[in-house]
């Protein structure tokens, strides 16, 4: 069993539709961010490397393949743009979608191709977004729906996709995302849903760890 390091790909939305639910938001993502910490230090023969992108109608890696004890926390009390190392979220623009998907996956291939092809690595990729497409430059549908579908196919990614939209999870199927992967969520419980996240994390490193435990009993029984 090679597999021992997971990375964690969030790309959050953060066009002007969602200041609604800054607050909850920052929150969440805090929390999540905290009980990731939890869950690294649960497993430590695993490695755990999270990379954040946030996007409107520009794309910002906030977070890239970093171990979770040396993540920032995130924050929206701008002081003269001064973040004190904090992570910045201030909703406003339009809505990059397709771009944010496109270009977050292109860093991880770049970085990480190779293991992840060795099934040295495996992927988890988590889209929130509280609305749909409009200002993508660089990706169309059909090369995100092209690209999510190869590389699930691959069985070293995992996709999910949060929406506050009513076609949500329907929206995530037509883009090749599992249909247990995709659900609708609630913007005035953004916090909960980060929780959700965090406990989604946990289970699938629970998941490796189990794999692990048998790969070595039945290697070492030959």
């Amino acid at each position: 069993m090679k597999n021992k390091k997971t990375y964690y790909q969030i790309i959050l939305d953060k066009s002007g539709s969602m200041y609604d639910c800054i607050l909850t938001t920052v929150q969440g993502f805090n929390e999540q961010i905290q009980m990731i910490k939890k869950t690294s230090k649960k497993f430590p023969k695993q490695e755990l490397l999270v990379s954040l992108t946030t996007f409107n109608e520009e794309i910002d890696f906030d977070i890239e393949a970093e171990r979770a004890g040396l993540i920032p926390e995130m924050t929206s009390e701008f002081e003269k743009n001064e973040y004190r190392g904090k992570i910045p979220y201030y909703p406003s623009g339009t809505t990059s979608l397709y771009d944010a998907i496109g270009l977050s996956v292109r860093k991880i291939q770049q970085l990480a191709k190779e293991e992840i092809e060795r099934d040295e690595a495996s992927v988890v990729v988590v889209i929130i977004t509280d609305g749909h497409e409009n200002s993508s430059s660089e990706f169309t549908y059909n090369q995100i729906q092209h690209m999510i579908k190869n590389l699930e196919n691959s069985g070293n990614w995992t996709f999910s996709y949060l929406s506050n939209t009513p076609d949500a999870v329907n929206y995530a199927q037509s883009m090749n995302i599992k249909r247990e992967n995709a659900m609708r969520y609630d913007k005035t419980v953004m916090r909960s849903t980060h929780s959700n996240l965090s406990h989604s994390i946990d289970g699938y490193m629970s998941s490796k760890e189990r794999y692990l435990k048998e790969w070595k009993l039945k290697n070492n029984n030959k």
